[in-house]
């Protein structure tokens, strides 16, 4: 039977046996559900955002609200004493941190910056010595991560240069993934508060 006609048929014995018992479901309900919504630490959300255990997770930290933050500056000295990257340089830090995707289903990792120089600042996954890419679309499976580190040019920069203030790590669900959330329409789509779209710059090749 094609399947169209017999659709139709049920709505029209349905219509018929409505008749029969009376009209209407009810006037009104009332139903009481539980809801339980926690906001947890970085490294627990389900966007995790992790320190490396690597000799560079000295950069990373969590501040007072446990998120992450990079310290690449005079309030997070070495223990040698450094400061900040030389100028005049390519300077790269491997495994700062980790994005992991602790979610329901598969997400495309973006990063957008924002400073005085954000194109001086690029994010990567990998070895930058042996074989890295720069992050921008990468997908992320479920309980997967992306080991990220990041790599400055300085030409011509003259200390002392701040060159970067803040970053923003986007997670697109893969199945949300479309025309809108392409990465020439993160700047559009994601929403920057009252924070001017022009001042971010999207990580990528």
């Amino acid at each position: 039977m094609n399947r169209r006609h017999f659709l139709l048929g049920s709505g029209s014995a349905a219509i018929g046996a409505t008749a029969l018992i009376g009209t209407g479901a009810f006037t009104g309900v009332v139903s009481k559900r539980s809801a339980k919504i926690s906001v947890a630490h970085d490294r627990d959300a389900y966007l995790g955002l992790k320190r490396s255990d690597g000799p560079n997770r000295s950069f990373v930290d969590y501040d007072r609200k446990n998120h992450l933050r990079i310290r690449m500056d005079r309030k997070n000295p070495t223990e040698g004493g450094g400061v900040g990257v030389n100028s005049d340089s390519t300077s790269w830090f491997d495994n700062l941190f980790h994005i992991c995707n602790q979610g329901k289903e598969a997400a495309k990792i973006f990063i957008l910056k924002s400073g005085p120089e954000p194109d001086r600042v690029t994010f990567y996954h990998g070895d930058h010595g042996t074989g890295y890419e720069v992050i921008g679309g990468q997908t992320l499976e479920v309980s997967e991560c992306l080991e990220v580190g990041l790599f400055t040019h300085t030409k011509s920069i003259k200390a002392p240069q701040q060159l970067l203030d803040k970053v923003i790590i986007i997670a697109v669900a893969k199945s949300a993934f479309g025309k809108e959330t392409r990465p020439k329409k993160l700047l559009e789509a994601v929403e920057l508060t009252d924070k001017d779209p022009d001042d971010w710059v999207l990580n990528g090749p």
